[in-house]
């Protein structure tokens, strides 16, 4: 009989437990593999949205896989933004790929900067209840007396964009020229009544009831639908003007409240503030002279603790707000691929307004309180008066040599002491004078 070790029978188990555990990941691979990658874009076009759909594609090509369906619901955004989104699918398109837009689910629309992203799709599926188009640029950094002529050019150049859009996918670029010359859009009623589908302006219609029975449709059903990551998430927080202006005039009235009140948290929170609206509004691509103005406006908030009469406190928050406002009036400075047309899909809007309302009032009270602030500190008597200790008694806790130092409890607190004689320690004695941090005492007589 052949006998078996212990130690070999653990290997043996071992051995087969490893394997076991490589089979099944190599299963689940396999299986989990899809022939398609679907992301969903449920968000205004920015920064964060650019991110996702750039880096999903991405994924996409590394893992091999040649079939890419996103999942759209916009409203609109930023035009660089866009255009960095169409470059990444001309690439993915270029590699023998095949990109598709999916507009769903019921009450999804493709508009302003989606309808562009969607035309630039090899495909372009919608359900019913859907809607695309209204896709006329906002144009911007428009000099005086040029209206007409520069808007009339930056029209000519998106209805361009979207013809060639459009001409290179097959469909109908008659009726794509209209959503921007005319802010036309195309609704998807239903299958048999589809407006989009009849018009040429994209491919398919599909009889689905929502996003997962379409991409069932689609032979997607099986794949994992990608969604935003947290960095995706912070950039698209973090890009909103709206709220980066909020976070620099708290900033900045944080690190000026704590000059009045030393506390040095808020400074610390203030910088931090400030910092973060910086970033916001570089990933933004808010005009370089935007962020100069508003930084000028901080810096008269600050010279408020020389001027003491809230004036110029005041006159930065006014600076900041017209700084903030020329965020929405002047071009934007975030890149672009050669060749696409600059504009946006961005403007101010009532929250904009809302918010500017609320800075300024904020920025004014907040600049009475400070000079309230400082007001009542220059009147308010000093917490200690080094002379009121003066004639007060105690007693040596140490020999004093004249003119040398030596110790003494006063009020009971101890005090550095000297005086013009020898005394023994014990020895009863009275303040004179102040000098600096030491008190000059003498005998008292019992």
């Amino acid at each position: 009989m052949v006998k078996v070790s212990k130690d070999r029978i653990v290997l043996v188990l071992v051995f087969a437990l490893v394997f076991l555990a490589f089979q099944a990941s190599l299963s689940d691979t396999v299986h989990a593999q899809s022939n398609f990658y679907v992301a969903s874009l449920n968000q205004d076009i920015d920064p964060g949205a650019e991110d996702f759909v750039v880096s999903s594609i991405n994924d996409a090509t590394s893992a091999g896989i040649h079939s890419f369906i996103l999942i759209l619901n916009t409203n609109g955004g930023s035009g660089s933004n866009m255009e960095n989104i169409i470059s990444a699918i001309s690439t993915y398109e270029g590699a023998g790929n095949t990109f598709y837009t999916l507009v769903a689910p019921a009450s999804a629309h493709a508009f302003s900067a989606g309808a562009y992203i969607a035309e630039a799709s090899n495909n372009i599926t919608m359900i019913p209840g859907t809607l695309i188009g209204s896709a006329t640029p906002i144009v911007s950094g428009i000099p005086t007396g040029e209206e007409n002529t520069t808007l009339t050019k930056d029209i000519n150049a998106f209805t361009t964009y979207m013809v060639a859009l459009t001409k290179h996918n097959g469909r109908n670029w008659n009726a794509t020229a209209l959503m921007v010359t005319k802010g036309v859009s195309y609704e998807c009623g239903t299958v048999t009544s589809c407006t989009a589908l009849k018009e040429g302006v994209i491919d398919t219609v599909l009889p689905a009831n929502n996003t997962q029975q379409a991409l069932t449709m689609m032979r997607a059903g099986d794949a994992t639908i990608h969604t935003p990551g947290t960095r995706s998430i912070f950039l698209s927080i973090i890009s909103d003007p709206n709220l980066d202006s909020v976070l620099f005039l708290a900033g900045v009235f944080a690190i000026l409240a704590d000059l009045y009140h030393p506390t040095l948290i808020f400074t610390v929170i203030g910088g931090a503030l400030v910092a973060l609206a910086l970033l916001g509004l570089g990933v933004f691509g808010a005009p370089l002279v935007s962020i100069i103005l508003m930084m000028i406006g901080a810096i008269f908030i600050f010279l408020e603790l020389k001027i003491h009469h809230g004036v110029a406190a005041i006159a930065g928050v006014i600076i900041f707000i017209v700084g903030f406002l020329l965020i929405f009036s002047l071009p934007s400075s975030a890149p672009a691929p050669p060749g696409a047309p600059s504009g946006t899909f961005f403007q101010a809007t009532v929250l904009t307004y809302t918010v500017l309302g609320l800075v300024g009032g904020g920025g004014v009270l907040g600049s009475i309180y400070l000079y309230r602030v400082r007001e009542a500190m220059m009147h308010r008597p000093p917490s200690q008066n080094p002379k009121a200790i003066i004639g007060k008694q105690g007693r040596l806790t140490s020999d004093l040599s004249a003119g040398a130092t030596a110790t003494a409890n006063i009020g009971s607190e101890d005090y550095s002491v000297t005086g013009p004689e020898d005394l023994p320690r014990g020895s009863q004695v009275r303040v004179k004078d102040v000098q600096g941090l030491r008190l000059v005492v003498e005998k008292v007589e019992a």
